[in-house]
């Protein structure tokens, strides 16, 4: 015996599964949607750093003078240079 062919939804009001859990959303029109949120962080590529910071950092790492990788101890720099000249 072949089934015909029935959207899941249907399927399941028939079966009295219920609305909530497959209600589709409408859809709604542009001017509906909340504008996206303005991007908070930029993306960086540095352009070049010497091994030496990297081995300089890794020493501290290794003697529990940091827990931060590298590029969050950049970050943590930077943001304590921006707030000593008064940036932030």
């Amino acid at each position: 015996m072949k089934k015909d062919k029935v959207s899941l939804y249907q399927t399941a009001l028939a079966d009295g599964v219920g609305e909530a859990k497959l209600q589709v959303n409408p859809v709604h029109s542009k001017t509906d949607e909340p504008t996206p949120a303005k991007r908070e962080v930029r993306t960086k590529t540095l352009k070049a750093i010497p091994t030496s910071y990297f081995d300089a950092h890794q020493k501290l790492r290794d003697n529990n003078k940091t827990g931060l990788d590298f590029s969050n101890y950049i970050l943590e720099a930077l943001r304590e240079k921006l707030e000593r000249d008064g940036a932030l």
